[in-house]
């Protein structure tokens, strides 16, 4: 007795033996990476491309410190200022040729003092400025600060320390403002 087979059953065989024609990339073994490609070309020059765009933006124009003797007048060569606002966890401390400025900015002093103190967890920029504003009525001719912070310091803080020490008000301080490494 033969098995008979219904449409339905050939159809269904039919569709399960049928030969399938590969694609040479497939017959090879290869992997097809051109979409992938596609896509990492675009995200590079999408990241080229914001990264650039952020790089301008973050700017700030500055200049690495000189070694020089100072300005002379006459044939007299004097000591130069060379101010420097140091921007630490405690405070900042401000400094010269002559040593580190006291609490209140009005005397020298050789401790660990910090110039102008954190008052309540938050910087005193007013009070740095105000610092700084004697420094120049005493050397009218300076127009030159470094500014530094120690590694720890946000970056927020020491742009903030440069902005407080160009001007107060709208006169004029140390436009001439230097970036240099931090100490520890």
């Amino acid at each position: 007795m033969a098995a008979t087979i219904t449409s339905s059953q050939r159809k269904y065989i039919k569709k399960r033996t049928k030969l399938i024609d590969l694609d040479p990339s497939e017959k090879a073994g290869e992997l097809n990476i051109i979409p992938f490609l596609d896509i990492v070309v675009n995200l590079i020059m999408f990241l080229l491309a914001t990264t650039e765009a952020v790089m301008l933006i973050a700017q700030i124009e500055t200049e690495l410190p000189k070694i020089s003797r100072g300005r002379g007048k006459g044939g007299e060569i004097s000591t130069p200022l060379n101010l420097n606002v140091t921007v630490t966890e405690k405070g900042v401390i401000v400094s010269g040729s002559g040593g580190k400025l006291a609490p209140g900015c009005q005397r020298i002093d050789s401790g660990r003092s910090i110039t102008v103190p954190v008052k309540g967890g938050q910087y005193d920029w007013k009070g740095l400025t105000e610092c700084v504003a004697r420094v120049k009525s005493e050397y009218h001719d300076e127009d030159t600060v470094t500014v530094s912070a120690n590694p720890q310091i946000m970056y927020e803080y020491v742009v903030k320390a440069m902005d407080a020490v160009r001007n107060k008000g709208k006169t004029e301080l140390f436009p001439k403002v230097l970036i240099s490494v931090g100490m520890r």
